[in-house]
């Protein structure tokens, strides 16, 4: 066991379990380019009004470069996200097989366009601080809301991949946060029990997760779009970004 320290607080643990955006990659940077690789791609297929609709629906408004925080674009997995565009679509005349086909169609071939890292930038300090983990014998792994491809591809691209025993998207398992079906399968691939494991994440939906999951300890971290005061009603710990985590 490796003593891992968050703000004030010292605990025990073998394998450390990061959220993805907003905990180790800067999430509107990230959300923007994958809101415009869609948009591109529904407009090819819907009408103007329509495409307004879906930007409405998902949560965005490229115009003025926001995103919606608590939005599917920002929270959702993929599959939850094609059922709301196709919902958008469906309301703008299309039977619901249509709307289906079409956002399924829209959403691959956008995927198909984007490259690695797609858009993901690290956080300032992030792979140093993952590193000094490593080196101090913590397996570490990844929970996301994002698919195991793009996790992997765009971590490979980032020369972070080799770092995680474990990735683990939201295609990878049945229900997405805050159920606890990622945590139990970053377990499973590294071998580790829940009161030996942490979670550090973003969001309070992230911290539901690991009490969900009864995992040792949940480590919030501000760097995302969740308040202090939100992410304290669930957190055992938290600190302003990663590389405030150090190791005994």
């Amino acid at each position: 066991m490796v003593k891992l320290i968050a703000g004030n607080k010292t605990m025990e643990s073998k394998l450390v379990i990061f959220d993805k955006d907003g905990t180790l990659i800067d999430q509107h940077l990230s959300l923007l380019e994958l809101a415009k690789a869609r948009r591109n791609s529904v407009q090819k297929h819907v009408e103007e009004k329509t495409t307004e609709l879906w930007e409405k629906t998902v949560g965005v408004d490229l115009k003025k470069g926001k995103i919606d925080h608590d939005g599917p674009l920002a929270t959702a997995s993929r599959r939850e996200e094609l059922l709301i565009a196709a919902a958008a679509f469906y309301l703008n005349g299309f039977t619901w097989s249509e709307a289906r086909q079409i956002a399924l169609r829209a959403y691959d071939e956008a995927d198909s366009c984007m490259k690695p890292p797609y858009g993901m930038l690290l956080l300032q300090g992030v792979k140093a601080t993952l590193k000094q983990l490593k080196h101090h014998g913590l397996k570490l792994a990844i929970a996301s809301t994002d698919t195991h491809r793009r996790t992997e591809e765009a971590f490979k691209a980032l020369k972070i991949a080799s770092l995680f025993d474990a990735i683990v998207g939201s295609d990878d398992v049945p229900f997405g946060k805050p159920s606890p079906d990622m945590i139990f399968e970053a377990l499973k691939k590294t071998g580790v029990k829940p009161d030996e494991a942490v979670i550090v994440g973003d969001s309070a939906t992230d911290m539901q997760m690991g009490k969900n999951a009864k995992v040792k300890a949940c480590i919030g971290v501000l760097t995302g779009f969740t308040s202090k005061e939100e992410l304290e009603q669930l957190a055992d710990a938290i600190v302003s970004s990663v590389a405030e985590l150090q190791v005994l």
